[in-house]
C-alpha cells in the first residue's frame, strides 16, 4: 500500500497485492495478485484475482457492489 486511504472492513490479501494512490471504501476486497492504482473504489467492491486497474489522468472510479 502506498499513497492511499483505506477505509474499516477492507481486505487486502498480502501475497502480490498492490494498492498505490487509490482510496478504498467499507468493506472492499483486494485479492492476491490483483493491482490498482489511480483508482478510486465505492463500498464493497472486489478486485478479484490478478485483475489490473490503472486510472490514467483520472481515477478509475468502481460503481458500488461491483465484482472486477
Amino acid at each position: 500500500m502506498e499513497n492511499s486511504i483505506i477505509f474499516r472492513g477492507v481486505k487486502i490479501k498480502k501475497k502480490g497485492a498492490v494498492v498505490k494512490n487509490s482510496i478504498i471504501m467499507q468493506k472492499g476486497e483486494i485479492d492476491e495478485g490483483a493491482h490498482v492504482e489511480n483508482v478510486i473504489a465505492d463500498k464493497q467492491v472486489k478486485i478479484t484475482k490478478d485483475k489490473v486497474i490503472i486510472g490514467d489522468r483520472r481515477p478509475a472510479v468502481i460503481k458500488k457492489g461491483e465484482i472486477i
